[in-house]
């Protein structure tokens, strides 16, 4: 017995790792699915004529992805099917809206192969209107060193740089301070601290979807109120235990205000406002573990909007 078990077990260990059409059936089985969607405005109205998507990947050798559509009606409803392999991703778009995503949906049990299999399955998008999109600057931070440890460190949106003496920017819009040690991957307590130039100026978090809905993630101007002054990030490790206040979830983003220029009572005159997408990552493997990454972009118009166009703000890393 304990042989035939070896020879099962074995053939198919081989199927798998030879990619064999008949295993690969096996894991992925073809499930028919039925999608009815209901488009919607920011107001909860109906969009007619928004075109939905319904993308079916495809896994087993040899197999190209596949799509289909169809249009909504007067009540923002479209029906959409499919052979779907093991997930499916609903988007939805019109002129005038920027596009919009559904959740992935995954087909990888027999739990959830039953229930698309069996009926409609019913999905809300939203398209949020296109208003007033302007052409940022956005530039991405990746793993660059700091260059100094336990100094404040001026970085020049505009420029995307450090303030001299350390790089050719101008204006300490953000100020960093990196504190702590970097000794092994399993030996570090580092905190990076971000302050700020002028009263007024601050920061505040903002939680959208890493991987879906619409394409603008953020509100169409920056608030008011409610910045913070200071912000810390901070992650431990002493080869046992682990400890950071970093979201790794995909959802933690921030709106900033800085340059605020106040009034004699305090109000806001102006400012320039912008956006961190994604979490502000700290980390290293040298001596002292120095390195900074994070994305942004920055208004330079003086105004509130971040509507940023998605295609006209385009990414420049520094």
């Amino acid at each position: 017995m304990k042989t035939l078990i070896a020879i099962v077990l074995g053939s198919w260990a081989y199927l798998l790792a030879s990619g064999c059409a008949i295993a690969q059936e096996l894991m992925m089985p073809a499930i028919p699915i039925t999608v009815e969607a209901h488009v919607r405005n920011s107001d909860g109205n109906p969009v007619e004529g928004a075109t939905v998507n319904l993308s079916l990947p495809r896994y087993r050798l040899g197999d190209r992805n596949e799509k289909t559509s169809a249009l909504t009606n007067e009540q923002g409803l479209a029906i959409v099917k499919g052979i779907a392999q093991q997930d499916y991703i609903l988007g939805a778009g019109k002129n005038g809206y920027y596009y919009t995503v559904g959740p992935h949906r995954d087909i990888n049990d027999e739990k959830s192969r039953e229930q698309y299999s069996a009926g409609v399955q019913k999905i809300d998008l939203e398209l949020r209107a296109v208003r007033n999109p302007i052409k940022g600057i956005r530039k991405g931070v990746d793993r660059v060193n700091l260059p100094a440890f336990d100094t404040p460190l001026g970085f020049d949106l505009e420029v995307g740089d450090w303030i001299a003496p350390y790089g050719k920017g101008k204006t300490s819009d953000f100020v960093f301070t990196v504190r702590g040690y970097f000794r092994t991957l399993n030996d570090y307590d580092q905190s990076l601290t971000l302050t700020f130039s002028n009263p007024g100026d601050g920061i505040t978090l903002f939680k959208h979807p890493e991987q879906f809905g619409s394409a603008l993630k953020w509100p169409y101007e920056a608030p008011l109120n409610g910045y913070e002054s200071q912000r810390v990030w901070r992650k431990t490790f002493d080869g046992k235990t682990r400890t950071t206040n970093l979201d790794n979830s995909g959802e933690t983003n921030y709106i900033f205000r800085v340059r605020t220029e106040l009034d004699e009572h305090g109000n806001l005159r102006r400012a320039m406002h912008g956006v961190i997408s994604s979490e502000v990552v700290i980390g290293g493997n040298n001596e002292i573990g120095r390195n900074l990454s994070f994305t942004y972009a920055v208004n330079p118009d003086w105004t509130r909007n971040i509507e940023f166009d998605p295609v006209k703000t385009a990414s420049s890393p520094r």
